[in-house]
Protein backbone atom coordinates (compact mmCIF):
# COMPACT_ATOMS: atom_id res chain seq x y z
CA UNK A 1 0.00 0.00 0.00
CA UNK A 2 2.97 2.40 -0.71
CA UNK A 3 4.13 4.87 2.02
CA UNK A 4 1.21 5.80 3.00
CA UNK A 5 0.86 5.06 7.14
CA UNK A 6 -2.75 5.61 9.47
CA UNK A 7 -2.25 6.24 13.08
CA UNK A 8 -4.90 6.24 15.68
CA UNK A 9 -5.36 8.83 18.26
CA UNK A 10 -2.62 10.04 20.29
CA UNK A 11 0.23 8.94 17.39
CA UNK A 12 -1.28 11.61 15.11
CA UNK A 13 -3.89 12.39 12.53
CA UNK A 14 -4.73 11.56 9.08
CA UNK A 15 -4.78 14.27 6.92
CA UNK A 16 -6.56 14.59 3.74
CA UNK A 17 -3.27 14.34 1.52
CA UNK A 18 -2.95 10.68 2.58
CA UNK A 19 -6.64 9.76 1.81
CA UNK A 20 -5.96 11.24 -1.81
CA UNK A 21 -2.66 9.48 -2.10
CA UNK A 22 -4.85 5.81 -1.31
CA UNK A 23 -7.33 7.51 -3.90
CA UNK A 24 -4.77 6.72 -6.71
CA UNK A 25 -3.11 3.27 -5.37
CA UNK A 26 -3.01 0.05 -7.06
CA UNK A 27 -5.09 -2.99 -6.83
CA UNK A 28 -5.11 -3.91 -2.76
CA UNK A 29 -5.35 -7.52 -1.36
CA UNK A 30 -7.57 -10.07 -2.60
CA UNK A 31 -11.13 -10.24 -0.93
CA UNK A 32 -11.68 -11.05 2.72
CA UNK A 33 -13.64 -13.63 3.75
CA UNK A 34 -16.83 -12.46 6.16
CA UNK A 35 -15.89 -13.00 9.68
CA UNK A 36 -12.96 -11.00 11.20
CA UNK A 37 -11.82 -10.38 14.89
CA UNK A 38 -9.71 -7.36 15.15
CA UNK A 39 -8.03 -7.08 18.56
CA UNK A 40 -10.79 -8.57 20.58
CA UNK A 41 -13.26 -6.65 18.42
CA UNK A 42 -15.50 -8.86 16.35
CA UNK A 43 -17.39 -7.81 13.12
CA UNK A 44 -19.02 -9.20 9.98
CA UNK A 45 -17.45 -7.77 6.89
CA UNK A 46 -19.61 -7.52 3.49
CA UNK A 47 -19.29 -10.16 1.30
CA UNK A 48 -16.39 -10.29 -1.33
CA UNK A 49 -18.96 -10.15 -4.25
CA UNK A 50 -19.61 -6.67 -3.16
CA UNK A 51 -16.01 -5.48 -3.88
CA UNK A 52 -14.46 -4.47 -0.88
CA UNK A 53 -11.43 -5.57 -0.20
CA UNK A 54 -8.50 -5.31 3.17
CA UNK A 55 -6.42 -2.22 2.39
CA UNK A 56 -2.94 -1.23 4.68
CA UNK A 57 -1.63 -1.88 7.35
CA UNK A 58 -1.58 -0.73 11.56
CA UNK A 59 -3.65 0.31 14.09
CA UNK A 60 -6.53 0.58 11.79
CA UNK A 61 -7.79 -2.34 10.07
CA UNK A 62 -9.06 -0.37 6.56
CA UNK A 63 -11.23 -1.98 3.44
CA UNK A 64 -11.10 -0.47 0.49
CA UNK A 65 -13.90 -0.47 -2.90
CA UNK A 66 -13.31 1.26 -6.06
CA UNK A 67 -15.70 2.66 -8.30
CA UNK A 68 -14.79 2.95 -12.37
CA UNK A 69 -15.41 6.33 -13.89
CA UNK A 70 -18.53 5.66 -15.97
CA UNK A 71 -20.52 8.55 -18.02
CA UNK A 72 -21.97 10.10 -15.61
CA UNK A 73 -19.66 8.90 -12.39
CA UNK A 74 -16.03 9.74 -11.84
CA UNK A 75 -13.75 7.10 -10.72
CA UNK A 76 -14.54 6.91 -6.91
CA UNK A 77 -13.15 5.16 -4.05
CA UNK A 78 -14.60 4.40 -0.80
CA UNK A 79 -12.90 3.93 2.59
CA UNK A 80 -14.10 1.78 5.81
CA UNK A 81 -11.53 2.18 8.75
CA UNK A 82 -11.63 0.28 12.13
CA UNK A 83 -10.19 0.44 14.98
CA UNK A 84 -9.01 -1.94 17.65
CA UNK A 85 -10.62 -1.47 21.20
CA UNK A 86 -9.70 1.32 23.26
CA UNK A 87 -9.75 1.50 26.98
CA UNK A 88 -12.15 4.10 27.89
CA UNK A 89 -15.02 5.55 30.13
CA UNK A 90 -18.33 5.41 28.66
CA UNK A 91 -18.52 9.15 29.51
CA UNK A 92 -15.85 9.64 27.00
CA UNK A 93 -17.43 8.75 23.78
CA UNK A 94 -18.30 12.54 23.02
CA UNK A 95 -15.10 13.18 23.49
CA UNK A 96 -13.46 10.62 21.40
CA UNK A 97 -15.62 10.89 18.52
CA UNK A 98 -14.18 14.37 18.65
CA UNK A 99 -10.81 13.13 18.71
CA UNK A 100 -11.74 10.73 15.49
CA UNK A 101 -12.99 12.96 13.60
CA UNK A 102 -10.02 15.34 13.68
CA UNK A 103 -7.92 12.59 11.97
CA UNK A 104 -9.66 14.35 9.12
CA UNK A 105 -8.29 18.10 10.13
CA UNK A 106 -10.48 19.62 7.20
CA UNK A 107 -13.77 17.57 7.66
CA UNK A 108 -13.71 18.35 11.36
CA UNK A 109 -14.61 21.90 10.42
CA UNK A 110 -17.90 21.33 8.26
CA UNK A 111 -20.98 21.03 10.58
CA UNK A 112 -22.62 17.52 11.17
CA UNK A 113 -25.48 17.07 8.69
CA UNK A 114 -27.23 14.20 10.32
CA UNK A 115 -26.49 12.54 14.14
CA UNK A 116 -27.81 9.72 15.69
CA UNK A 117 -27.15 8.46 18.59
CA UNK A 118 -28.38 5.76 21.45
CA UNK A 119 -28.24 2.36 22.63
CA UNK A 120 -27.02 -0.75 20.80
CA UNK A 121 -28.89 -3.95 21.24
CA UNK A 122 -25.99 -5.23 23.30
CA UNK A 123 -26.64 -1.93 25.63
CA UNK A 124 -23.81 -0.01 24.40
CA UNK A 125 -23.51 4.05 24.16
CA UNK A 126 -23.61 4.84 20.08
CA UNK A 127 -23.16 7.87 17.94
CA UNK A 128 -23.48 8.32 14.59
CA UNK A 129 -22.19 11.61 12.85
CA UNK A 130 -22.46 12.38 8.64
CA UNK A 131 -20.39 15.39 7.75
CA UNK A 132 -20.25 16.74 3.82
CA UNK A 133 -18.10 17.97 1.70
CA UNK A 134 -14.10 18.93 1.50
CA UNK A 135 -13.52 19.30 -2.21
CA UNK A 136 -9.09 18.72 -2.64
CA UNK A 137 -7.67 17.92 -5.78
CA UNK A 138 -10.83 17.98 -7.22
CA UNK A 139 -11.91 15.12 -5.06
CA UNK A 140 -14.95 15.81 -3.08
CA UNK A 141 -14.77 13.77 -0.12
CA UNK A 142 -17.77 12.91 2.76
CA UNK A 143 -17.09 11.21 6.53
CA UNK A 144 -19.68 9.65 8.86
CA UNK A 145 -18.15 8.42 11.71
CA UNK A 146 -19.43 5.92 14.11
CA UNK A 147 -18.15 5.51 17.88
CA UNK A 148 -19.63 2.69 20.06
CA UNK A 149 -18.41 2.49 23.67
CA UNK A 150 -19.38 0.19 26.67
CA UNK A 151 -18.19 0.43 30.46
CA UNK A 152 -14.44 0.01 29.94
CA UNK A 153 -13.69 0.07 26.11
CA UNK A 154 -14.52 1.78 23.05
CA UNK A 155 -14.38 1.31 19.18
CA UNK A 156 -14.38 3.75 16.44
CA UNK A 157 -15.69 3.13 12.82
CA UNK A 158 -15.62 5.58 9.43
CA UNK A 159 -16.55 5.43 5.84
CA UNK A 160 -14.93 7.78 3.30
CA UNK A 161 -15.90 8.56 0.14
CA UNK A 162 -14.17 10.19 -2.37
CA UNK A 163 -15.51 11.15 -5.75
CA UNK A 164 -19.06 8.84 -4.69
CA UNK A 165 -22.36 9.96 -4.85
CA UNK A 166 -26.06 8.83 -5.91
CA UNK A 167 -26.35 5.15 -5.66
CA UNK A 168 -22.98 4.21 -5.19
CA UNK A 169 -23.07 6.23 -1.96
CA UNK A 170 -25.90 4.47 -1.11
CA UNK A 171 -24.63 1.26 -1.51
CA UNK A 172 -21.40 1.92 0.41
CA UNK A 173 -23.51 3.50 3.20
CA UNK A 174 -25.49 0.34 3.24
CA UNK A 175 -22.52 -2.38 3.20
CA UNK A 176 -20.95 0.49 6.17
CA UNK A 177 -24.24 0.33 8.29
CA UNK A 178 -24.85 -3.41 8.00
CA UNK A 179 -21.17 -3.77 9.10
CA UNK A 180 -21.62 -1.52 11.90
CA UNK A 181 -24.61 -3.68 13.31
CA UNK A 182 -22.14 -6.41 13.55
CA UNK A 183 -19.86 -5.19 16.00
CA UNK A 184 -19.12 -7.16 19.22
CA UNK A 185 -16.85 -5.09 21.92
CA UNK A 186 -17.27 -8.30 23.79
CA UNK A 187 -17.62 -12.36 22.74
CA UNK A 188 -20.96 -12.83 24.34
CA UNK A 189 -22.40 -9.73 22.63
CA UNK A 190 -25.36 -10.94 20.46
CA UNK A 191 -26.19 -10.22 16.81
CA UNK A 192 -28.18 -7.36 16.07
CA UNK A 193 -31.80 -8.18 15.95
CA UNK A 194 -35.01 -7.17 17.72
CA UNK A 195 -35.58 -10.21 20.14
CA UNK A 196 -38.31 -9.29 22.87
CA UNK A 197 -37.72 -10.10 26.42
CA UNK A 198 -40.23 -11.27 28.96
CA UNK A 199 -40.96 -8.53 30.28
CA UNK A 200 -41.89 -6.90 27.16
CA UNK A 201 -45.30 -7.09 25.57
CA UNK A 202 -49.06 -7.26 26.13
CA UNK A 203 -50.51 -4.79 23.44
CA UNK A 204 -52.15 -6.58 20.32
CA UNK A 205 -53.47 -5.02 16.65
CA UNK A 206 -52.99 -2.33 14.68
CA UNK A 207 -53.64 1.89 15.99
CA UNK A 208 -54.02 4.80 14.32
CA UNK A 209 -53.56 8.48 14.58
CA UNK A 210 -54.12 11.06 12.62
CA UNK A 211 -51.88 14.01 12.04
CA UNK A 212 -52.00 16.88 9.64
CA UNK A 213 -49.69 20.05 9.37
CA UNK A 214 -47.52 21.41 6.48
CA UNK A 215 -44.01 20.30 5.30
CA UNK A 216 -41.43 21.22 2.53
CA UNK A 217 -42.07 20.02 -1.20
CA UNK A 218 -38.71 19.93 -3.36
CA UNK A 219 -39.62 22.61 -5.09
CA UNK A 220 -39.10 24.77 -2.68
CA UNK A 221 -43.10 25.09 -1.95
CA UNK A 222 -44.80 24.15 0.79
CA UNK A 223 -47.44 21.01 0.66
CA UNK A 224 -50.51 20.54 3.26
CA UNK A 225 -50.64 17.04 4.50
CA UNK A 226 -53.49 14.97 6.45
CA UNK A 227 -51.97 11.52 7.34
CA UNK A 228 -52.63 8.46 9.30
CA UNK A 229 -49.79 7.72 11.36
CA UNK A 230 -50.58 3.97 12.40
CA UNK A 231 -48.43 1.55 15.03
CA UNK A 232 -48.56 -2.24 15.40
CA UNK A 233 -48.34 -3.94 17.84
CA UNK A 234 -47.13 -7.39 18.55
CA UNK A 235 -48.48 -9.28 22.06
CA UNK A 236 -44.93 -10.21 22.51
CA UNK A 237 -43.03 -6.94 22.50
CA UNK A 238 -42.33 -6.00 19.05
CA UNK A 239 -43.67 -2.90 17.33
CA UNK A 240 -44.09 -1.05 13.81
CA UNK A 241 -44.51 2.06 11.98
CA UNK A 242 -45.51 0.19 9.08
CA UNK A 243 -48.25 -2.29 8.84
CA UNK A 244 -46.41 -5.19 7.04
CA UNK A 245 -47.02 -5.36 3.34
CA UNK A 246 -47.24 -8.47 1.01
CA UNK A 247 -48.74 -10.70 4.10
CA UNK A 248 -45.64 -10.53 6.04
CA UNK A 249 -45.70 -10.69 9.68
CA UNK A 250 -44.31 -8.25 12.05
CA UNK A 251 -41.29 -10.41 13.04
CA UNK A 252 -40.45 -10.79 8.96
CA UNK A 253 -40.97 -6.91 8.45
CA UNK A 254 -38.96 -6.13 11.76
CA UNK A 255 -35.74 -8.20 10.38
CA UNK A 256 -36.24 -6.74 6.79
CA UNK A 257 -37.03 -3.20 8.21
CA UNK A 258 -35.49 -2.71 11.17
CA UNK A 259 -35.45 0.90 11.15
CA UNK A 260 -39.66 1.03 11.29
CA UNK A 261 -40.21 -1.10 14.42
CA UNK A 262 -38.73 -1.29 17.94
CA UNK A 263 -39.70 -2.76 21.23
CA UNK A 264 -42.35 -2.34 24.12
CA UNK A 265 -42.96 -2.23 27.43
CA UNK A 266 -45.72 -1.50 29.69
CA UNK A 267 -44.91 -0.17 33.41
CA UNK A 268 -46.64 1.36 35.98
CA UNK A 269 -49.63 0.16 37.53
CA UNK A 270 -50.52 -2.69 39.85
CA UNK A 271 -52.79 -5.64 40.57
CA UNK A 272 -56.21 -3.38 40.23
CA UNK A 273 -55.02 -0.51 38.11
CA UNK A 274 -53.64 -0.54 34.20
CA UNK A 275 -49.94 0.26 33.19
CA UNK A 276 -49.75 3.78 33.50
CA UNK A 277 -46.78 4.23 30.62
CA UNK A 278 -45.41 2.60 27.92
CA UNK A 279 -41.30 2.73 27.03
CA UNK A 280 -40.81 2.68 23.47
CA UNK A 281 -37.28 1.17 22.65
CA UNK A 282 -37.37 2.24 18.37
CA UNK A 283 -34.84 1.57 15.79
CA UNK A 284 -34.31 4.91 14.85
CA UNK A 285 -31.02 4.30 11.95
CA UNK A 286 -29.78 1.57 9.80
CA UNK A 287 -26.75 1.25 11.63
CA UNK A 288 -28.80 0.46 14.86
CA UNK A 289 -29.04 2.83 16.85
CA UNK A 290 -31.85 2.48 19.19
CA UNK A 291 -34.05 5.48 20.93
CA UNK A 292 -35.78 4.90 24.56
CA UNK A 293 -38.14 6.61 25.16
CA UNK A 294 -40.99 6.57 28.38
CA UNK A 295 -44.39 8.29 27.48
CA UNK A 296 -47.90 8.45 29.43
CA UNK A 297 -50.06 5.32 28.48
CA UNK A 298 -53.91 4.38 29.15
CA UNK A 299 -56.60 2.63 27.41
CA UNK A 300 -60.18 4.00 26.95
CA UNK A 301 -61.94 0.85 26.10
CA UNK A 302 -60.45 -0.04 22.73
CA UNK A 303 -58.21 2.88 22.21
CA UNK A 304 -54.86 3.85 23.45
CA UNK A 305 -53.70 7.04 24.52
CA UNK A 306 -50.55 7.50 24.11
CA UNK A 307 -48.59 10.84 25.43
CA UNK A 308 -51.87 12.64 25.46
CA UNK A 309 -52.57 11.61 21.57
CA UNK A 310 -55.38 9.13 20.97
CA UNK A 311 -54.37 5.97 19.12
CA UNK A 312 -57.77 4.27 17.77
CA UNK A 313 -57.95 0.25 17.46
CA UNK A 314 -58.58 -0.37 13.51
CA UNK A 315 -60.81 -3.95 13.27
CA UNK A 316 -59.52 -6.31 11.05
CA UNK A 317 -61.31 -7.14 7.74
CA UNK A 318 -63.17 -10.25 8.46
CA UNK A 319 -62.32 -13.50 6.04
CA UNK A 320 -64.34 -12.88 3.21
CA UNK A 321 -65.34 -9.34 3.98
CA UNK A 322 -66.73 -7.36 0.56
CA UNK A 323 -66.88 -3.50 -0.04
CA UNK A 324 -68.88 -1.68 -2.61
CA UNK A 325 -67.40 1.63 -4.27
CA UNK A 326 -64.70 3.19 -6.20
CA UNK A 327 -61.70 4.92 -4.22
CA UNK A 328 -59.12 7.31 -5.16
CA UNK A 329 -55.73 7.90 -4.24
CA UNK A 330 -54.72 11.38 -5.59
CA UNK A 331 -50.77 13.64 -4.83
CA UNK A 332 -50.08 16.55 -6.25
CA UNK A 333 -47.41 19.27 -5.28
CA UNK A 334 -46.12 22.54 -7.03
CA UNK A 335 -43.67 24.90 -5.76
CA UNK A 336 -41.08 27.94 -7.60
CA UNK A 337 -37.95 29.59 -7.57
CA UNK A 338 -36.60 32.63 -9.24
CA UNK A 339 -35.43 30.56 -12.19
CA UNK A 340 -37.63 27.51 -12.40
CA UNK A 341 -40.97 25.88 -11.35
CA UNK A 342 -42.84 22.71 -11.12
CA UNK A 343 -45.51 20.54 -10.52
CA UNK A 344 -46.04 16.82 -10.19
CA UNK A 345 -49.50 14.88 -9.60
CA UNK A 346 -50.75 11.20 -9.25
CA UNK A 347 -54.72 9.56 -9.22
CA UNK A 348 -54.73 6.02 -8.96
CA UNK A 349 -58.94 4.06 -8.62
CA UNK A 350 -59.55 0.84 -7.06
CA UNK A 351 -63.06 -0.15 -7.61
CA UNK A 352 -64.49 -2.79 -5.28
CA UNK A 353 -67.70 -4.67 -5.99
CA UNK A 354 -69.61 -7.05 -3.87
CA UNK A 355 -69.53 -9.56 -6.04
CA UNK A 356 -65.30 -9.83 -5.33
CA UNK A 357 -64.28 -8.46 -8.44
CA UNK A 358 -61.91 -5.20 -8.70
CA UNK A 359 -60.85 -2.64 -11.48
CA UNK A 360 -58.08 -0.60 -11.06
CA UNK A 361 -56.29 2.63 -12.84
CA UNK A 362 -54.40 5.10 -12.51
CA UNK A 363 -52.05 8.26 -14.29
CA UNK A 364 -49.59 10.32 -13.98
CA UNK A 365 -48.31 13.28 -14.69
CA UNK A 366 -44.84 16.39 -14.18
CA UNK A 367 -44.41 19.74 -15.20
CA UNK A 368 -40.85 21.85 -15.10
CA UNK A 369 -39.23 24.96 -16.09
CA UNK A 370 -36.36 26.85 -16.05
CA UNK A 371 -35.22 29.99 -17.25
CA UNK A 372 -31.57 30.69 -17.43
CA UNK A 373 -29.67 33.75 -19.56
CA UNK A 374 -33.26 34.99 -20.28
CA UNK A 375 -33.91 31.63 -21.89
CA UNK A 376 -36.77 29.54 -21.12
CA UNK A 377 -37.25 25.98 -21.40
CA UNK A 378 -39.59 22.87 -19.85
CA UNK A 379 -40.76 19.63 -20.07
CA UNK A 380 -44.17 18.16 -19.59
CA UNK A 381 -44.85 14.48 -18.96
CA UNK A 382 -47.39 12.01 -18.49
CA UNK A 383 -48.66 8.60 -18.32
CA UNK A 384 -51.34 6.21 -17.75
CA UNK A 385 -50.85 3.16 -15.60
CA UNK A 386 -52.49 0.11 -17.48
CA UNK A 387 -56.07 -1.07 -16.24
CA UNK A 388 -56.58 -4.16 -14.62
CA UNK A 389 -58.79 -6.17 -13.28
CA UNK A 390 -59.97 -9.39 -11.37
CA UNK A 391 -61.00 -10.90 -8.17
CA UNK A 392 -60.14 -9.35 -4.81
CA UNK A 393 -60.12 -11.16 -1.56
CA UNK A 394 -59.95 -9.14 1.91
CA UNK A 395 -58.87 -11.17 5.60
CA UNK A 396 -57.28 -8.97 8.67
CA UNK A 397 -55.18 -6.25 7.48
CA UNK A 398 -54.40 -8.22 3.71
CA UNK A 399 -56.01 -7.68 0.64
CA UNK A 400 -55.22 -10.01 -2.32
CA UNK A 401 -56.07 -8.67 -5.77
CA UNK A 402 -55.79 -11.39 -8.03
CA UNK A 403 -55.82 -10.32 -12.20
CA UNK A 404 -57.45 -12.26 -15.06
CA UNK A 405 -54.02 -13.79 -15.44
CA UNK A 406 -53.99 -15.21 -12.13
CA UNK A 407 -51.06 -13.01 -10.39
CA UNK A 408 -51.57 -11.90 -7.26
CA UNK A 409 -50.67 -8.79 -5.54
CA UNK A 410 -50.89 -8.79 -2.20
CA UNK A 411 -50.97 -5.14 -0.08
CA UNK A 412 -51.70 -3.99 3.54
CA UNK A 413 -55.02 -2.01 4.09
CA UNK A 414 -56.97 -0.51 7.17
CA UNK A 415 -59.64 1.45 7.43
CA UNK A 416 -58.90 4.42 10.19
CA UNK A 417 -62.43 5.53 10.47
CA UNK A 418 -64.32 3.06 12.80
CA UNK A 419 -67.90 1.85 11.34
CA UNK A 420 -66.54 4.21 7.93
CA UNK A 421 -65.20 2.87 4.85
CA UNK A 422 -65.18 6.36 3.24
CA UNK A 423 -61.13 6.07 3.46
CA UNK A 424 -59.03 3.06 3.31
CA UNK A 425 -55.65 3.27 4.05
CA UNK A 426 -53.84 0.88 1.19
CA UNK A 427 -49.99 0.40 1.15
CA UNK A 428 -49.67 3.38 3.42
CA UNK A 429 -51.27 5.41 0.82
CA UNK A 430 -54.73 7.14 1.68
CA UNK A 431 -57.70 6.30 -0.86
CA UNK A 432 -61.04 8.34 -0.40
CA UNK A 433 -64.36 6.92 -1.35
CA UNK A 434 -65.85 8.68 -4.78
CA UNK A 435 -69.19 8.98 -3.63
CA UNK A 436 -70.18 10.58 -7.05
CA UNK A 437 -71.14 14.11 -6.16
Amino acid sequence: MGSAQFHWIGRGRLALGVVLSLFCLVPCSPALAAPAEIGGLTVTLPDAATGWRKAGKGNLFMLQKDFPETEDDKRGNALIQITKPLPAARSSLQAGMKTFVATLPDMAKEDILVKHYGVTVNGYDIRVEERCCVHQKNVSISQIVVGIAGDKQQAYLQLVLLNVNGDRSRSAEADFATLVRSVKLDPSDKDFDLVPASEDGGLDGVFTHLETGLRPNVFGGMDFYSDSTITTFDPKGLFSTELPKGGRSITEHCKETPTDCGLYTLTGGGFFSSAGSIEMRSVTSAYGTIEIETKTFSKKGEDLVIADEDHRAVPRFDEGTTLDGEWVSTFASSGMTATSSGSVASSHTLRLRRNGTFERKGWSGASMTNEIGGSQSGVTTSSNRPGASGRYKLSGYRLDLTDVSGKTETMSIFEPDKGSDGLLVINGNNYLKDDGK
